[in-house]
């Protein structure tokens, strides 16, 4: 046995990977991936090698090593999204949520926490708001900027808004019967593992970052808040929400001006 391990992206050739590297090999195809981690700590050296021309094969090696903590191999500016790629933000902040973030019940921009915020910081907003959509659109949109040593406000949502088969359905649309494989525990876990994915390449780009979850009640969701509160760049605002837009849905502008002092006093921003 070698004290090195080569963990490659693709079952391809996996074993020339390890004879060049003079190691042991395995790949996160053929494998379940808690084994394939579990079996690295027994090394002492772990390569994570992307042995394919597939690029969503990088990716998946990409999340695999933000989900177990390994170093990831290097990333091609265009990766992650075939359509867009390093977008600029200059000297703005870039808010990226659903319809709270997009200043929905408002009958004016100026109320919403986004326009607030850059007010006080005398900074402009960059909104790139989903609307009814989820987390995995949320993770798709950062992908398309240029992040590097910017400042960045994420508002996460609903668990249940899922991305199923390659589509964002919206959050009124998840069918509850779909709770036969899409439960509680497991949806929880999908969005904790890409709450990480998302903190780890934030902080890689030497992002200033913060992000709050504002969600709809459900069983699991103080077992989430608690799993967010490790991070320091969470910001909890679950009892915050004290009034109703002045359209007469969502949450209003008292709401609004509450997360926006939150955000400040945090300093994460600064």
């Amino acid at each position: 046995m070698s004290n090195r391990l080569v963990i490659c992206s693709s079952p391809n050739d996996d074993d020339y990977s390890g004879i060049k590297h003079n190691a042991d090999f395995t790949n996160i195809c053929e494998n379940d991936w808690d084994s394939v981690a579990q079996r690295a700590k027994s090394y002492q050296h772990v390569i994570l090698e992307h042995n394919s021309d597939d690029v969503q094969l990088l990716y998946r090696l990409s999340t695999f090593a933000n989900t177990y903590g390994f170093v990831a191999p290097n990333l091609p500016s265009t990766f992650y999204t075939n359509k867009i790629t390093d977008l600029p933000i200059g000297n703005k902040i870039l808010f990226i949520g659903c319809s709270h973030t997009n200043g929905d019940g408002h009958a004016s921009v100026e109320t919403n926490y986004t326009s607030q915020l850059c007010k006080h910081m005398q900074l402009t907003p960059l909104i790139d708001s989903h609307p009814g959509k989820g987390n995995a659109l949320t993770e798709e949109k950062l992908h398309c900027y240029n992040l590097t040593n910017q400042r960045v406000i994420i508002q996460y949502t609903d668990i249940y808004r899922i991305n199923y088969n390659g589509i964002n359905t919206n959050g009124y649309d998840y069918d509850q019967s779909q709770h036969n494989v899409f439960t509680d525990q497991v949806l929880a876990s999908e969005f904790i593992h890409l709450v990480k994915r998302i903190s780890n390449y934030l902080r890689s780009c030497n992002t200033r970052f913060a992000f709050f979850l504002i969600s709809h009640d459900y069983p699991i969701l103080q077992e989430i808040i608690s799993h967010l509160s490790e991070y320091p760049e969470f910001i909890n605002m679950q009892d915050t929400m004290v009034d109703v837009g002045d359209l007469g849905h969502h949450f209003g502008k008292d709401t609004h001006s509450l997360w926006t002092q939150k955000i400040i006093d945090s300093g994460l921003l600064s």
